[in-house]
């Protein structure tokens, strides 16, 4: 048996691994308690990998489906059919009807994203979709417009602040959101410990808040909060001019768009009431350091642009932004943000001849269904996702467009949802199979509170039939005869590279190290071999002590100030804001759905896991007076509508909810898993038939889908059974 050292990769966390390998199998995997950040820190989806890595159900050779049936063929014979047909339809109906949806996973792999999107720049396509228009690109979009790039991240400084304000997340099981935070509860726990104060403000009482305060907030009412947040701030004169005169531009039109949102008008919806709000105003405010941050419960909102935009805004114009304790820019091994900034593919442009935007390359997810029924994509590769779970699905409508494309390949590891509708199943590597750094999002853009660096070798020898989609993508560029990675003499040897990769002189060819050498070598670091022989466990570099961002060359915008009020979001609140405030009004003697996140599992990905996954059902969770109201007992089965659809799922009662609030795990829904054993017997509901899709269902400003704080009517199902 062999111990080796590497770092999980299924949420930002990126908690550092000891795993043990007997033959190559996976024995046991537990925390490394010498990783320089991690420090011994591991959830259970970690923990229990192993299932998934060696479950039967993993896909293993290329898998062809004729009619119903399923058949193993050669990689050659994928290759060559699937070549075959891009190369027809692209013909036949343009590099754009030609496709691509990304999921989260995909984010994780440092390599694939390289050549993914080299390979569509030379097909001719950026008609690239992903799960980022599901939960964080509107982040993406308010980057770009205040600081100049889509990849200039803000995040709190968790470990030196007095106060921190969290909306919309539950970083202590969900592991935060486009930064890395390992060991959550005792670090935002800290704060508190430091006589500072750790709010979290959500629609349930989530685990988070165990580590400090809770205030509940209507779900989808966040904006009314932030607005009215911003133009205390600047009431009370809480402004630090300098940094505004120097560094940034518009405040006026900030102050002005805010003006007429006041406590009183945001607890009419919120249900934050004024004391509560002034209390938490007047803390941030006189706090010797402030840090602000939202998420997916945020984003997914109505209004999740607007809303970023607030929250950014605050803490710039009070001195909280690039300020030791606030919210910092880090610094990466590259200048990642600068790259994005210049590249075509990552430029804010627009979907079809509509007002949808493509944020950082990716068009709304929303619209995939319409783009297939409408006759603009007709084929599609996927990789490492499952949109029919992750997407709205109102009745079934993407699975009925997705069933017409006329060329669908799956790049992952399982047979999943989506999966079953694929010409072809292509079977990718597991993060323990291949060498790797973590997220971009940590490496290269440095959204981590304690900067560090981390590189790993694989753990394991992936089975013979398993490819590293670079050379998934290399192989289909070769076979279509166009460049990869742009550069004529670069891509003939990398075209030469996957030739031999699986032949007998493989055991050389490493791409992939190649690459990671070369952004190591870059940034002036160690490379790989050094990482793993020399820094197993990783080392810390600078802190970010803040002041190294505001009047430098890093704002990328033309004209180098931090813009407080870009025309667009000025334009979309007068707009939107005001009517959207009414309809709140309105409605609040209705229930409104939220998701929720569960520690044993990370969306669809670890549902088909036997370690983590020992319920059959997911639960929708509602306070005890609607409860009442709706007359439903724990456990009782439920009909939920929205004006897209109906599920029935049993429910639980718990004082957590708000009243008016119904929170459903996403992600669940596994009927038709038929290449996912496991999940097919715990099957759960999808609560993503209850949300809508297409141009109405859409955030306009990011192509951000709307997802949470979806109006519902519950009532007793028919239904007799009940869940223990």
């Amino acid at each position: 048996m062999e111990t080796k050292k590497t770092f999980c990769v299924i949420c930002e966390a990126t908690c550092g691994l000891e795993v043990d390998v007997d033959n190559n199998k996976v024995t046991d995997i537990r925390a490394n308690k010498d990783h320089v950040v991690s420090r011994g820190h591991l959830c259970v989806k970690g923990k229990r990998f192993g299932s998934i890595q060696h479950s039967p159900d993993r896909v293993t050779e290329p898998q062809k489906r004729v009619g119903d049936q399923w058949h193993t063929i050669s990689w050659e014979q994928a290759i060559n059919e699937i070549a075959a047909k891009i190369k027809q339809l692209k013909k036949q109906r343009g590099a754009q009807s030609i496709a691509h949806f990304v999921g989260a996973p995909g984010g994780a792999n440092l390599v694939a994203p390289i050549f993914r999107g080299s390979f569509f720049a030379g097909l001719g396509s950026n008609r690239m979709y992903g799960t980022g228009t599901c939960d964080t690109m509107n982040k993406f979009r308010v980057n770009g417009d205040m600081y100049g790039s889509p990849m200039r991240l803000a995040y709190p400084d968790v470990d030196h602040t007095d106060f921190m304000m969290i909306l919309g997340a539950n970083p202590v099981v969900s592991g935060t959101t486009l930064y890395h935070l390992p060991k959550a509860h005792q670090r935002l726990a800290d704060i508190v410990k430091r006589g500072g104060r750790m709010v979290v403000v959500n629609p349930r009482k989530v685990e988070t808040a165990l580590a400090g305060e809770h205030v509940f907030i209507r779900p989808d009412t966040d904006l009314y909060f932030l607005a009215a947040f911003c133009n205390g701030v600047i009431q009370a004169n809480a402004i630090a001019n300098d940094r505004v005169q120097q560094h940034m531009k518009n405040f006026e039109k900030l102050k002005a768009v805010v003006s007429a949102w006041t406590a009183e008008r945001q607890a009419k919806v919120t249900g934050i009431s004024v004391e509560t709000f002034n209390a938490l105003l007047n803390a941030y405010i006189q706090a010797p350091s402030a840090a602000l941050n939202m998420a997916t419960g945020v984003n997914q909102g109505r209004h999740g642009t607007l809303c970023y935009w607030l929250l950014e805004s605050i803490a710039a114009i009070t001195g909280n932004f690039d300020r030791k304790g606030g919210n910092l820019i880090g610094e990466g091994l590259i200048d990642f943000a600068a790259i994005a900034k210049d590249d075509p593919q990552m430029s804010l442009g627009y979907h079809r001849e509509d007002d949808l935007p493509t944020v950082s390359g990716q068009q709304p997810a929303g619209m995939v269904a319409d783009d297939i029924l409408d006759g603009e994509v007709t084929a599609m590769i996927v990789e490492a996702s499952n949109p029919l779970l992750a997407c709205g699905t109102p009745n079934g409508r993407l699975e009925q467009a997705m069933e017409k494309l006329e060329l669908l390949v799956c790049i992952d590891w399982f047979r999943n949802e989506t999966g079953n509708l694929a010409d072809y199943i292509l079977p990718a590597t597991t993060w323990l199979e291949r060498s790797g750094m973590p997220y971009a999002l940590q490496s290269f853009v440095a959204c981590t509170p304690k900067p560090y660096l981390y590189a790993s070798g694989p753990v394991l020898t992936p089975p013979s039939g398993v490819r590293h989609e670079w050379w998934i993508y290399t192989r289909l560029a070769d076979k279509l005869g166009q460049n990869i990675m742009g550069n004529p003499m670069l891509s003939l040897a990398l075209k030469i590279a996957a030739r031999l990769a699986h032949g007998r002189f493989g055991k050389w060819i490493k791409v992939p190290e190649l690459l990671i050498d070369g952004m190591l070598k870059q940034a002036k670091m160690p490379n790989l071999k050094a990482m793993i022989q020399d820094h197993p466990d990783g080392f810390l570099l600078d802190e970010n002590d803040g002041d190294n961002f505001l009047g430098t060359d890093r704002v990328l915008t033309d004209d180098g100030l931090v813009d407080l009020a870009p025309q667009a979001y000025i334009e979309t609140f007068n707009q939107q804001t005001e009517s959207s405030y009414q309809q709140e009004i309105a409605n609040l003697g209705r229930l409104k759905l939220i998701g929720k996140r569960e520690i044993r599992r990370m969306n669809s990905g670890s549902a088909n896991c036997e370690a983590l996954v020992k319920i059959d059902t997911n639960f929708a969770y509602l306070n005890p007076d609607d409860a009442a109201n709706a007359g439903l007992d724990e456990n009782d089965w439920a009909k939920v509508n929205s004006d897209f659809g109906e599920i029935h799922i049993p429910i639980k009662i718990t004082d957590e909810m708000m009243p008016g609030t119904l929170a459903i795990p996403q992600c669940w829904g596994h009927e038709k898993a038929d290449g996912l054993s496991h999940a097919k017997r715990h099957p759960g509901v999808n609560s993503n038939y209850l949300a809508g899709d297409g141009y109405n269902n859409i955030e306009k400003l990011s192509g951000m889908s709307h997802l949470t704080g979806i109006l519902v009517d519950i009532e007793k199902s028919d239904r007799l059974a009940s869940v223990s």
